[in-house]
């Protein structure tokens, strides 16, 4: 392990835990701090999730960050108030603790007085690490037993529900004004009406949900499906919601009679539901992909652009399908919450194209990347010289307190003297450590690398290359990867085509690469219609792209991959066979903060 000169301090806390253990994040940054200035250690940086549940990492910003500055190798230890502030769930804990020991990061306990730099530090943790996966496992049981039993006795376990207030005992009373526009959504649905025209009736009308905002469609159908409304609980409703979600639909959920008020008749709800379930359909689906579906944006209200089909009928009776995108919002909601904005699917999906061949064309790429560059750098810098500014004056700092306090010890200073100057110093350097641990955190998010113009040419010219000779759905999979965001800035009047569309690429290094990594995948595949069929080798890829290729042939598998076996025949590690079996949709790759805007 590396000598430690600076650290890293991480706080976490649930909303549970504070409310009734006290594990505020002052408390724990305080104890932290001082114990940091003990063994005269610098602060490189601390990291917080504040009313984030210890269940998992996932989710969880601060500890996002903190992994990825482990990597960087910005500190030589990691200080929690306890090991359960890292985590409550074993396995996650574990893999963190991997994770430090890679990089030669210690992990310390406070309370629990351990540390990972030695052999017996290490099976403590472990065992702690145990304890405090079987406390949560112990609490969360507990709290269905109670949830349940609340529910048993027809007493509501949820949030916030429209309709209805909740008292200091956790009942739920009849709100009138709402249970009116409740009564409404029901009356119209009865009547016919159809859960689009529900919900734009309602925001024309200017009604609002309890969160003050618009009303959905799928706000309406979940009011429509509630049997809360009927004086009825319904608990248990979904099995392992955090996996499944709906999919893990309970087929026996506990239903009684409510200790509320009832605010819709069985007859009502009885027609109502008759209604629902003659309406059910499944979700027609395109036999094209749309290609643009989570890139394109509204011009308007920035919202996603969704996918939309519209049947037109000829005179002579045939039918012909109209592909569309249009605003989010506007088909959730409604005209009162933004304009369709509809666009024509093939132009949407060819200007795209048509505007990567005209950026290619032009010489503004190079121009575009190397002002990228300046700034890139340029703003790199000036964040890291404030950072070293503000590390100096907090040194400082600490040297005002010194000397104050050894005044304070020779009698030369008054104590309510030395109380004001102390708490004025504190401020200041509690001021100075929350600016810096937010300059941290944007250095962490952006990235100083410069960016190859040869590189990106070459990058979009085998793009341009596989996307022409690739189906519809490699397309698509070639756009999610090389674009961030899609927007069209300006449709021409009275027409549904395009007049001014933005670009948002992402080229960051490693997104590249990835990019790089599918067009040689989309390169060796053979498909069963011959659409391509381009030879290449693992050796036409550059040097530092061959260093990926295990593991991207791995994340990226072709569609019809090899057996797991043919992995160890090209050398593969054994640990990588596990990852042969990853599902489909982790194909997708997150979107990344490093953009190249292009306007036409």
């Amino acid at each position: 392990m590396k000598e430690i000169r600076s650290v890293a301090i991480y706080c976490r806390v649930s909303t549970e835990e504070q409310v009734t253990e006290g594990y505020s994040i002052s408390a724990q940054l305080h104890t932290l701090r001082q114990y940091t200035q003990l063994y005269g250690w610098q602060i490189a940086a601390e990291y917080v999730d504040e009313g984030i549940s210890g269940k998992n990492i996932k989710g969880r910003p601060a500890m996002q960050r903190l992994v990825v500055d482990v990597e960087k190798d910005k500190f030589q230890a990691v200080i929690v108030w306890k090991i359960s502030r890292l985590s409550r769930n074993m396995l996650d804990t574990l893999k963190l603790l991997d994770k430090f020991e890679d990089y030669g990061v210690k992990f310390i306990s406070y309370s629990e007085n351990f540390d990972t730099g030695t052999p017996i530090g290490r099976l403590v943790v472990q065992l702690m690490a145990s304890i405090a996966e079987m406390e949560r496992n112990t609490l969360s049981e507990n709290v269905k037993l109670g949830m349940k039993q609340r529910a048993l006795e027809g007493l509501w376990n949820g949030g916030v529900v429209f309709g209805y207030d909740h008292t200091d005992k956790k009942k739920l009373v009849v709100n009138h004004k709402e249970a009116e526009v409740v009564k409404l959504i029901f009356t119209m649905y009865a009547n016919g009406k159809g859960l689009r025209a529900i919900s734009n009736h309602l925001n024309q009308a200017g009604y609002k949900t309890k969160r003050n905002r618009y009303f959905s469609i799928n706000g309406v159908a979940q009011i429509l499906d509630n049997v809360i409304y009927i004086g009825k609980i319904r608990w248990l409703q979904f099995e392992n919601w955090d996996t499944k979600r709906r999919r893990g639909k309970n087929p026996n959920p506990i239903l009684v009679d409510g200790q509320h008020e009832a605010i819709i008749s069985d007859e009502l709800w009885s027609i109502v539901q008759a209604r629902r379930k003659s309406k059910s359909f499944k979700q027609r689906q395109s036999n094209e992909p749309f290609l643009l579906s989570g890139l394109l944006r509204c011009p308007d209200c920035g919202k996603g652009m969704v996918p939309s089909i519209t049947t037109h009928t000829r005179k002579d009776g045939t039918k012909r399908k109209h592909r569309y995108y249009v605003c989010g919002d506007f088909h959730n909601k409604g005209s009162s919450a933004c304009r369709a904005n509809s666009i024509k699917a093939y132009d949407a999906e060819d200007s795209v194209i048509n505007r990567i061949e005209t950026i290619l064309s032009k010489n503004k790429l190079y121009k575009t990347l190397q002002d990228i560059n300046s700034n890139s750098v340029y703003s790199h810098s000036q964040l890291n010289k404030e950072l070293e500014n503000i590390e100096e004056r907090l040194s400082e700092i600490e040297s005002v307190q010194d000397r104050y306090m050894e005044a304070f010890e020779k009698n030369t200073i008054p104590t309510a003297i030395l109380q004001e100057r102390l708490q004025k110093v504190s401020n200041e350097k509690e001021e100075l450590q929350q600016k810096k641990n937010d300059i941290s955190v944007e250095l962490s998010t952006t990235d100083s690398k410069i960016i190859q113009p040869e590189l990106i040419e070459i990058l979009l010219k085998q793009f341009l290359l596989m996307y022409k000779k690739s189906s519809r759905e490699n397309k698509k999979r070639l756009l999610q990867h090389l674009i961030n965001k899609i927007t069209i800035k300006q449709l021409k009047e009275k027409s549904r085509t395009i007049n001014e569309i933005e670009l948002d690429f992402d080229f960051k290094e490693i997104n590249i690469s990835k990019t790089f990594i599918l067009i040689h995948l989309l390169y060796r595949e053979t498909d069963n219609e011959n659409t391509f069929s381009i030879p290449a080798s693992d050796k036409e890829l550059p040097p530092y792209l061959q260093k990926f290729l295990p593991l991207f042939m791995v994340r990226f598998p072709p569609i019809n991959p090899k057996p797991p076996i043919n992995l160890l025949q090209q050398n593969q590690p054994h640990h990588l066979m596990r990852k042969s079996h990853l599902r489909k949709r982790q194909s997708q790759i997150t979107p990344l903060l490093h953009f190249f805007t292009d306007t036409q």
